[in-house]
């Protein structure tokens, strides 16, 4: 694989030149958190931009970091990219990203394990925390000990999930203590 990256340099962010094809938005909510973030901890990772030649850099990843950053340097990787290769990379850079899965199990331990004193990072973590007890309950399980005593239970086939959740809600609904099963 070859290595693009040319340099590495912290060039004030209105000095970058905005590239025009940038196909993100960045909605109040995002550019809240990274200000947050950035306000916490600050910059760990770089903006990613093409050398013009001509004594100007175009950014291909990084447009709301430096657009929060304004007369401010932010980290630069320099990289040595065709206009053609730097459209790849805007076009599929935060794509590739994207298509990661969470395993939210670990994302919750390790948001536990993170202390601050800004209210407004907590407040991001608390939105990133999942309180699901379904899918804790589905990764770690429910102690079902009491299931080991005996018991009277019917089974239901069912046509299909659907069927299934709403005779599964209609039984509780009549104070039935019931639970699915999959076979």
């Amino acid at each position: 694989m070859k290595d693009r990256v040319k340099s590495f340099r912290r060039i004030k962010a209105s000095q970058l030149k905005r590239n025009v094809k940038n196909w993100r938005v960045h909605p109040p909510s995002q550019k809240s958190a990274l200000s947050t973030i950035l306000k916490d901890v600050g910059f760990a990772s770089a903006c990613l931009v093409r050398d013009c030649n001509n004594g100007t850099f175009e950014l291909i990843d990084g447009h709301l970091r430096a657009d929060l950053a304004e007369n401010e340097k932010v980290p630069c990787l320099i990289l040595d990219v065709t206009k053609s290769e730097a459209d790849k990379i805007l076009a599929t850079f935060d794509m590739v990203t994207s298509m990661a899965g969470t395993d939210q199990v670990a994302l919750n331990k390790l948001i536990s394990s993170i202390s601050t004193e800004s209210k407004e990072l907590q407040s991001l973590l608390n939105t990133l925390m999942s309180h699901d007890s379904e899918l804790l309950e589905m990764v770690t399980g429910k102690d079902e000990s009491h299931l080991l005593t005996d018991s009277f239970s019917i089974l239901i086939d069912c046509k299909d999930e659907s069927e299934q959740i709403m005779l599964l809600q209609r039984l509780k609904k009549e104070g039935l203590t019931c639970r699915a099963w999959i076979l």
